[in-house]
């Protein structure tokens, strides 16, 4: 009876061991096929089908919560094989508890009456059997519920698959938040990219337009400008004309034609260029299809743009765009429109400046040609200043020319911040000394003040002396304010306020433009942060793969430790008493032969070892040879069967042989758990030195082959399943370096060889001394880089891989590290054979 007693545990042991594995294996396939996915449709779909594969699920469905809506979305549907389109359902029934208890819910019979207890009435399809609702969580909240249902089957989902329901889901609410972060990422690239094009586009109409004072080529230079940046079917530019007060046009195009003349009158009640005009306010009017229009031109135009062209407080005209296509022009559109008016009304007003200059040539020759150095030298400082990116560079410009154009014995920049009630001082001087700002926020003095609520120049004359306020406008955005001194009274006409505004129009466009650098800036940051955490969490799961095997070892090992030490501490007085003196020196001496064993048999080896000594056995004439022998081949004593026949032949000895089978176990578990033990501390050890994070920005001296064997046991679990790694280390100095940036490089350049290969090939790795330089090589038998692309690999953004399954940044990353130590990094690749990567770091 004991023997089968001990059969049956190692029965259920092995079982349990078998579940396990099957658990793993599931949840490990759910993971490989999430690696790299961030389409939430695709990740729906795989996990969805995986999940009717593993449960034998005959309807499953994944509902996604929409906050906003108070709805699910349920892009995965399926009942009896057959998909449904995503659709969006309530929130009700067993969602609804799910939802708000954060548990799970499981019914395997009376699912009517439960679905009338919860509320939840059957929408679509058959009536379930048994069903079971399972909570989607990402952090603190519950995003969604996974629901399986059996239609002809009571009983059909047990608990231990919930519990593996609840591993799976967690899988998916996270590949669901990375393809989330990846979209948001992907969207604001796509901005910063649109937005990066449209400011060079921009800056150049700019240089073009302060660098030109023929109205007619301007015209003609914008309307190009325009079709290239905005969606036209219709533009025009009108003029206000001081003698009959109406705005006649001077400029119009329609799909590529002039358009014809046309003047109208400022009180026309319906014309919106009139209202413009009038207002002093950007216009924007999206029509219906079919609704009354009062437009020029003949185009049947549903997006309408106008804006005013003002310089200080008087009406130059207005500018108009239009489309056929319905509600063309956001905020975008309206941004660059407002930029493009403010180049056009800077042009218009040069170009009106250089004409009153013409108008009194004959009576003031001198004047006319100060006021054409004045318009040159001002063309020339706009290009300057707007063709700079970074502020430091846009105010030292804007300090130079300041002093040199103006009398200025002090002068201000400020900028708005805390949404526009205080000043913060950027560039102060005051008797060609700087004014050092403390980085205070100031209260808004009143001429200020006037100046940013009127957003136009304000000359304040007070006890003898003169200043300008004038904003800094970037669109109808106030950006600032700046702001010129001197001691003497009257000193400021209206050409030293010309040049002033102008000078202030420069440095607003200069300013908005280093601003937007700044943001985009900080998102390509981000954008690398975000590749970097990608890496992070690709490792972990490595991680915590690879240290999950051997957890699980030792928690069966100390299960089977238990219950032979229970059994052994039972039989022993009886064994002892049943043994004489020779006999127990016999039995000491068999399982002597476990603690001795150091070798690891397949059940191929067992067989044929059992069969030799079962043969061995009968000749001796001992009963039950088979189980005797195969007792002796797992206490490893089979090599000296002979000496214990007399032990196999007495009286007890089934007794005897099960109490040296529980003392053996509990001696194979232990040294189980010891080699479990040392597996687990390498992976932390390796895990801590690869984590350890230096934020001093010191140079340390490091040993590079423990920092690529650290990289490579995090590696493991990929390594390990079809990737041959070969390790040519020859003796080199440590070298001195930042780790965790190098740790970065390896990671990279590793990651990267493994996917070439897709998991199978082999993976050398080369550390040697080449004159004062460290040369780590790492070759991969991948399928190669394509020579027309090999010279764009390191560039940001670029990528071979699938859409979502990189960012572009990895190898962009590793350069811009391997620079900052001073090296170098080469690539040698054949297609169809492989790749090397070679970093030569210099050892001094």
């Amino acid at each position: 009876m004991s023997t089968a007693h001990g059969q049956g545990r190692d029965s259920v042991s092995a079982q349990l061991m078998a579940q396990r594995e099957a658990d793993l294996a599931i949840i490990n396939s759910v993971q490989t096929a999430l690696t790299a996915r961030l389409q939430l449709a695709e990740i729906c779909t795989i996990v969805g089908d995986k999940i009717q594969q593993i449960f034998q699920a005959q309807v499953v469905n994944i509902a996604l919560l929409e906050r906003d809506t108070q709805q699910f979305h349920v892009p995965y549907y399926i009942e009896r094989e057959l998909r449904e389109a995503p659709h969006t359902i309530g929130i009700f029934g067993f969602r609804k508890h799910v939802l708000e208890s954060r548990q799970a819910l499981l019914f395997n019979e009376n699912l009517a009456q439960q679905s009338v207890a919860y509320g939840n009435p059957v929408l679509r399809g058959e009536t379930a059997k048994s069903a079971a609702f399972i909570p989607m969580i990402s952090g603190d909240e519950v995003t969604g519920v996974v629901t399986l249902q059996h239609l002809d089957l009571e009983f059909a989902f047990s608990e231990a698959d919930v519990t593996l329901l609840k591993t799976i889901t967690n899988i998916l609410s996270t590949a669901l938040e990375n393809a989330r972060l990846f979209e948001e990422t992907q969207k604001l690239l796509q901005l910063t990219a649109a937005r990066a094009s449209d400011l060079e586009v921009i800056g150049r109409i700019g240089r073009e337009f302060t660098a030109c004072l023929d109205m007619q080529a301007v015209f003609h230079s914008l309307a190009l400008n325009v079709h290239q940046l905005l969606k036209t079917n219709t533009f025009f530019v009108l003029l206000m004309n001081s003698t009959t007060q109406k705005l006649d046009m001077v400029f119009g195009m329609e799909n590529g034609a002039p358009l014809a003349p046309f003047s109208l009158a400022l009180d026309d009640p319906l014309a919106m260029s009139s209202r413009c005009a009038r207002t002093r306010l950007e216009v924007v009017r999206h029509m219906r299809p079919g609704e009354p229009r009062y437009l020029a031109g003949n185009c049947p135009n549903l997006s309408n743009l106008y804006s005013p062209l003002i310089v200080g407080e008087r009406l130059l005209g207005v500018m108009s765009v239009q489309t056929m296509e319905s509600n063309a022009y956001g905020e975008r559109e309206q941004s660059i429109f407002r930029t493009l008016c403010s180049y056009l009304t800077i042009a218009l007003d040069n170009a009106a400046a250089l004409q009153a200059q013409h108008e009194a040539e004959a009576q003031r020759a001198a004047t006319l040609e100060q006021a054409n150095a004045t318009l040159e030298q001002l063309g020339a400082i706009g290009r300057e200043i707007t063709g700079n990116l970074e502020q430091a560079a846009v105010l030292s410009s804007l300090d130079r020319h300041v002093r040199a154009l103006l009398d200025t014995h002090s002068y201000r920049i400020y900028r708005l911040r805390q949404g526009g009630s205080k000043l913060s001082l950027v560039l102060g001087i005051d008797n060609d000394q700087r004014v050092d700002s403390n980085g205070e926020l100031l209260d808004i003095e009143p001429a200020a003040a006037l100046c940013i609520a009127e957003q136009q120049e304000v000359l304040d004359a007070q006890a003898g002396t003169s200043a300008i306020y004038a904003p800094l406008m970037a669109g109808e955005r106030v950006l600032g304010v700046m702001s010129i001194h001197t001691p003497r009274a009257h000193a400021y006409g209206e050409r030293d306020v010309a040049i002033f505004r102008t000078l202030c129009a420069y440095g607003a466009i200069a300013l908005a433009n280093s601003d937007t650098l700044a943001a985009l800036r900080k998102a390509q940051a981000m954008i690398i942060q975000q590749e970097k955490m990608a890496s992070l969490g690709q490792l972990v799961a490595n991680v915590a793969h690879e240290i999950n095997t051997p957890i699980g070892a030792i928690k069966a090992s100390g299960h089977n430790i238990a219950e032979a030490l229970e059994q052994t501490l039972s039989n022993l007085p009886r064994l002892f008493q049943l043994l004489a003196e020779p006999e127990q020196q016999l039995f000491i001496d068999m399982l002597q032969h476990t603690r001795n064993s150091s070798g690891i048999l397949n059940t191929r080896e067992e067989r044929a070892l059992t069969n030799q000594v079962m043969d061995m056995l009968e000749q001796a004439g001992v009963a039950q040879a088979r189980r005797k022998a195969a007792l002796l081949v797992e206490l490893r004593a089979h090599a000296y069967a002979a000496n214990y026949v007399g032990l196999l032949q007495h009286p007890h000895a089934d007794f005897i042989l099960d109490t040296a089978a529980s003392m053996a176990s509990i001696v194979s578990s232990a040294s189980n758990i010891n080699t479990a033990v040392e597996r687990v501390a390498k992976i932390v050890f390796a895990l801590k030195s690869y984590s350890r994070v230096d934020s001093s920005g010191e140079l340390r001296e490091v040993d590079l082959c423990h920092s690529l064997d650290t990289v490579l046991t995090i590696y493991q679990n990929q390594t390990k399943q079809g990737i041959e790694v070969v390790r040519n280390y020859q003796p080199i100095a440590p070298l001195r370096c930042l780790p965790d940036e190098l740790n970065q490089v390896w990671t990279n350049l590793i990651y990267n060889a493994i996917q070439a290969m897709q998991n199978h090939g082999t993976l050398t790795i080369n550390i040697q001394q080449v004159g004062n330089e460290a040369v780590v090589a790492i070759r991969d038998t991948g399928c190669g880089i394509p020579p027309e692309i090999r010279d764009r690999i390191f560039d940001a953004f670029f990528t071979t891989k699938p859409a979502g399954e990189g960012s572009g940044l990895g190898l962009d990353i590793v350069r811009k590290i391997v620079d900052k130590h001073h090296g170098r990094i080469t690539v040698d690749s054949e297609a169809g054979v492989g790749t090397e990567f070679a970093v030569h770091l210099p050892l001094q």
